[in-house]
């Protein structure tokens, strides 16, 4: 995949540009008119966390503070001179986290993947030990359903989290499953009536 470069030299235009396009780097000024590079930074920050940024200053008196380039998440600094070796340096660099950044990404994604389908696997194994425990009790066939569905219903009233409200539906689907070891006698023995 070839590299693509795009230049301007109005800072409102490359605000514009980064916000209804995708690149992966940045390199401005300190000093443009109208707006300063660090608002320019400013400003992309709003809508676009991701994107590598260079800011070069040829006045290093009126350089932001480094408090400004932290906040701002400012990738790289340096100072404009008649050699390029440092803003080379720091290009590479960036290309290279960008990469780096990029195959991260691309490892969470399968592994979010594969997380999905191994929860699909562990959901179907649940529903089948479930309808084998509710073949053993016809009584309570659909319960763990209303179990679940109950439990659910309480944990969103309680302010629970999405997560622990999954936790919870899956407690609730499997909470008979000791009834698998228990024998048929004891398990469908006739409960003894009483009389008053």
């Amino acid at each position: 995949m070839g590299i693509g470069l795009y230049g301007v030299t109005d800072p409102l235009e490359a605000i514009e540009k980064i916000r209804n396009e995708k690149f992966d780097l940045m390199i401005l000024d300190f000093i443009m008119t109208p707006i300063h590079g660090d608002k320019v930074v400013e400003e992309i920050r709003k809508f676009n966390k991701e994107l590598y940024i260079l800011l070069l200053t040829g006045h290093k008196d009126l350089a932001p503070p480094l408090e400004t380039i932290r906040r701002l998440d400012i990738q790289g600094y340096c100072e404009k001179s008649d050699k390029f070796d440092q803003l080379l340096l720091l290009i590479e660099s960036g290309v290279k986290a960008i990469n780096q950044m990029k195959v991260i990404k691309d490892i969470n994604e399968e592994l979010k993947t594969a997380n999905t389908k191994l929860e699909q696997a562990y959901l179907e194994s649940i529903q089948t030990l479930r309808y084998t425990v509710e073949a053993k009790d016809p009584y309570t066939r659909g319960h763990s359903d209303r179990v679940a569905d109950y439990s659910v219903l309480i944990g969103k009233y309680l302010g629970i989290n999405e997560k622990e409200l999954h936790t919870l539906k899956i407690g609730g689907l499997f909470h008979d499953i000791g009834k698998i070891g228990i024998p048929d006698n004891i398990l469908l023995k006739p409960r003894k009536t009483y009389s008053r």
